[in-house]
Order: C-alpha cells, then sequence, then structure tokens
C-alpha cells in the first residue's frame, strides 16, 4: 500500500511535465491494476475517472465539427463555439460518416493508379551523387496487377540510376514511383506512392507479355518504344504503398491487397457525370446531402468524385467548405444504374417536406438576387 501510494506521489509530482490527461490514464491503470483497496485509492480513482471523462469531452467537442478535421484529421484552432442543436446535427453527420460505404483503399489506389494520366515522378538512388535520391517525371503504364513499368531512353538519369544499381543488385534498383489523381490541384486531392524494386524487363518477356502494347494503350503517341536505344522497365517487387486520398484519410496499404483489388468501373465515366450534374442538378445534390446525410443549411453541393459506392460532394455551408461521402442506396454496376440511382435518390430527397420547403427558399432567393442584379 506504502508502495502504491508513493508511485502515486510520484506521479502527481511529474504533474507538469506529462499534462494532466496523460498523468489520469496512467494513473487509472495503476489503480485498476494494483486493485489497492484504501480509501484514498478510491478517491483517487473517481478524480482521475471524472479528470478523464472531462478531457475527452473537450476533446471530444473540438474534434467533432464539420470542416475543423474531424476524428482522425487535423484541429483547427480558435473555432467559434457551438450551440448545443449545431453540436447534435454535427454529431450526427459524423456518425453517418463514419459508416457511410465506400471503396477500401486498396480499390482506391488501384483505381487512382489505373485512372491517372499515365505521368508519375519516380525517384531513384542517385548514380551521380552518392546516397541521394534523384527524381524525375516519368511516363508508366501498368499491368495486370497494377504494377507500373517503363520505357526508358538510355540517356536518362534514371535509366543510368538502375543500371548501376542492377550491377550491384540482383533485385533491380529501389525506387519510389508517387501517382497523383487525375485532374491534382493540391493536398485534398489523391495520391498513391508505390515503393519497390525496379529492373530492366527482357526483350522476350516484353514481346510475351505484350507491355508494348499495353504501354501504348495509356500513351498513344508513345513512337519511342520501338526505338533501339529504349528499354522497358518494370517495378517486378512491391514492398510498400502510401495512400494518401484527401484530407483525413490515409495510411499504409498491404501489396498483396493492392495488387488482388479491382479497378473501380464507374470511374471511367464519372467525369461528365459530375459535370452534368454539377451545371444542371446541382440543386438535386443539395436536396441528397440534406436527405440523407441529414445536414441542413446546405448552401451549395458539387460532386467530386464518383464510384461504384456513392459520391464525395464538396459541401458550402454556414461559411465553411468541407467533402462528404454521400453513398448510393445499392452499389452501382454500370452507368444506367448510376442514373436510375441519382434519380431515385433525388425524388427521394424532394419528398422530405423540411427540403422541399428549403429548397423552395433558396430558389426564392436565387430569383431575387438575378431580379435585383
Amino acid at each position: 500500500g506504502r508502495f502504491f501510494l508513493g508511485v502515486l506521489g510520484m506521479m502527481q509530482r511529474v504533474a507538469a511535465v506529462l499534462g494532466v490527461t496523460a498523468l489520469a490514464r496512467t494513473e487509472a491503470l495503476m489503480l485498476s491494476r494494483c486493485g489497492v483497496l484504501c480509501p484514498a485509492a478510491f478517491s483517487s480513482s473517481g478524480r482521475t475517472m471524472r479528470t478523464i471523462a472531462a478531457a475527452e469531452k473537450d476533446n471530444s467537442d473540438k474534434e467533432e465539427r464539420l470542416g475543423a478535421g474531424g476524428r482522425g484529421g487535423h484541429a483547427v484552432r480558435n473555432q467559434p463555439e457551438l450551440s448545443e442543436e449545431e453540436k447534435i446535427v454535427q454529431t450526427a453527420v459524423m456518425e453517418h460518416q463514419r459508416s457511410a460505404a465506400r471503396l477500401s483503399q486498396a480499390e482506391d489506389a488501384r483505381s487512382l493508379v489505373g485512372y491517372s494520366t499515365g505521368y508519375a515522378v519516380l525517384s531513384t538512388l542517385s548514380s551521380a551523387l552518392d546516397g541521394y535520391p534523384s527524381g524525375a517525371l516519368v511516363g508508366f503504364a501498368h499491368d495486370e496487377r497494377g504494377l507500373p513499368f517503363f520505357c526508358f531512353s538510355a540517356m536518362s538519369s534514371h535509366t543510368k540510376d538502375l543500371v548501376a544499381a542492377e550491377r550491384s543488385c540482383e533485385s533491380g534498383g529501389k525506387a519510389a514511383l508517387c501517382v497523383t489523381a487525375k485532374g491534382f490541384e493540391g493536398a485534398a486531392d489523391g495520391r498513391v506512392t508505390l515503393i519497390g524494386d525496379v529492373s530492366r524487363v527482357k526483350k522476350e518477356q516484353v514481346e510475351e507479355q505484350g507491355l508494348r502494347e499495353l504501354y501504348r494503350q495509356k500513351h498513344p503517341n508513345a513512337f519511342w518504344v520501338d526505338f533501339g536505344d529504349f528499354t522497358f522497365y518494370r517495378m517486378h517487387e512491391l514492398k510498400a504503398i502510401n495512400f494518401v486520398g484527401g484530407f483525413a484519410r490515409a495510411g499504409s496499404i498491404d501489396p498483396e491487397a493492392y495488387m488482388n483489388a479491382v479497378i473501380d468501373p464507374i470511374q471511367a465515366f464519372a467525369a461528365p457525370v459530375m459535370s452534368h450534374m454539377n451545371d444542371d442538378h446541382s440543386s438535386s445534390t443539395t436536396a441528397m446531402v440534406m436527405h440523407y446525410i441529414g445536414l441542413p443549411q446546405v448552401e451549395k453541393a458539387e460532386l467530386v468524385q464518383l464510384d461504384r459506392l456513392g459520391f464525395m460532394v464538396q459541401v458550402t455551408r454556414l461559411g465553411q467548405t468541407f467533402k462528404l461521402r454521400l453513398p448510393f442506396p445499392r452499389p452501382a454496376g454500370d452507368r444506367k444504374d448510376v442514373k436510375t440511382l441519382i434519380v431515385e435518390m433525388t425524388r427521394a430527397a424532394l419528398g422530405n417536406p423540411e427540403v422541399q420547403a428549403y429548397m423552395q427558399q433558396l430558389e426564392a432567393k436565387e430569383e431575387e438576387a438575378a431580379t435585383t442584379a
């Protein structure tokens, strides 16, 4: 007992260093493990649990806020105090987002690579500057497993790096390929880094596996693939994958999961569908966000991503802009399915009296603004 109380006293003396939340958690753990039956222990345990609850509530209030990072995201400081009503709304929306259907990170990454522009930054170990990485923008295509392959000139610095690496290592050169999503503009957009071993592909393998034709499918004007001083290289072994799908969506992906994942078929025609919705039916998107996600007072909603399980929507509300997931009621199999689902969801949303009344108010404001302009 004296030993436990001595440890507890020592812990209290270092509170200034640990911070009250860290101290409280450690103290609670000690109490639960020691099980010392004494009034001091019970008293301290009560204080500890109250401290933890207060600290967690404070952190929860800061984290459960739309447009402020949310759980798993980056906290935004000095945000205005939320009303109780707004806290209830935002908590409900955050709960909805946690369970909203979305592609796995492996599917997301595989689809991002598949639908990319076919250009990415390749980093190799420099043969000219020992110990330093060398980055270059390169063209690439991918095989049936999502592994990238390249067609490099003998004069390129990255080719020289890989040739030098092959002399010293049978597995080839260590490299990383950073692929960005089509239309990439900044940190809110997706990117994937494939890390692995890259080596030369034998000429007979190029022909057997149809790499030249696959490369031309991605790069129709790649006349250089027939030049004698251009050589095919491939990332033959994938060691690791780093994926960032946007703010608060990032992680490492198992290479096997990535290679076994299927490219999402809906993204092949996503751009024209989203463009049509944003140009001609943005009010439908606003209504769907309000009805299905339960978010009132939406000022604007635009589709920014579409896959077989639903949309990512960029929402403007109360002066803040952020992205939310709007899932389909069921997976879409083709373009016709997508259209059917959007029509169903729009009808259901506009059948909601509250949504209908709000949309009429928005329409009236827009007409008034057009009249006075």
